[in-house]
């Protein structure tokens, strides 16, 4: 566990999941291709490649997404070598060693699972965001998921109509998918 990751293999998992995010917000724009054809032009299939406040943007989340993993991953191990000290200092054995890293490791696999979601959902609003600008639309409509789970502010404002970059706009100023644990979209308006 000492044995730190290396800085590629962070950089190449974060790069990974920030492409796989691009890739899934690409693929909901291209079903609406032809309105944004008419507008734009020809839609690259890579938008990264001929876009660099794109590239741009993505390359930062990559780095803000490596550092995450590396604080974490600092945090983890003190934490862990604390949990045995007190174990082995309170005369805990094995068992009450093996508890201590089982605890530690589901609140650390919590955080992580935690930091993924929000990461994502953060990613993709403004990468879609982005899109649908590029694309024409100055405004979107909320959409939460309509189940229980939606906290109640979010269940206002679903259906609601907002201007991009008003920041009284949305939820203070957020897109749907920036707060933390945000599972709502954007729908663009032509």
């Amino acid at each position: 566990m000492e044995n730190p990751v290396t800085d590629q293999i962070l950089h190449d998992m974060t790069m990974r999941f920030v492409y796989a995010v691009s890739q899934f917000s690409a693929n909901k724009t291209r079903t609406h291709q032809v309105a944004i054809q008419a507008k734009m032009g020809p839609y690259a299939l890579n938008p990264l490649r001929d876009n660099a406040k794109l590239r741009e943007y993505t390359w930062g989340k990559i780095l803000e997404n490596t550092q995450l993993i590396k604080t974490m991953q600092g945090r983890y191990i003190d934490q862990l070598k604390g949990d045995i000290y007190r174990t082995i200092n309170d005369g805990g054995g094995l068992t009450d060693i093996t508890h201590a890293i089982s605890n530690r490791t589901g609140m650390t696999l919590r955080h992580a699972d935690l930091i993924a979601t929000d990461q994502t959902g953060k990613i993709l609003a403004q990468i879609d965001a982005y899109r649908n600008k590029q694309a024409g639309s100055t405004r979107y409509i909320w959409r939460s998921m309509e189940d229980k789970r939606v906290r109640p502010k979010h269940r206002e404002l679903d259906g609601k109509e907002f201007k991009y970059d008003d920041p009284n706009g949305g939820d203070n100023g957020q897109l749907p998918g920036e707060p933390i644990r945000c599972r709502c979209y954007q729908e663009a308006v032509d």
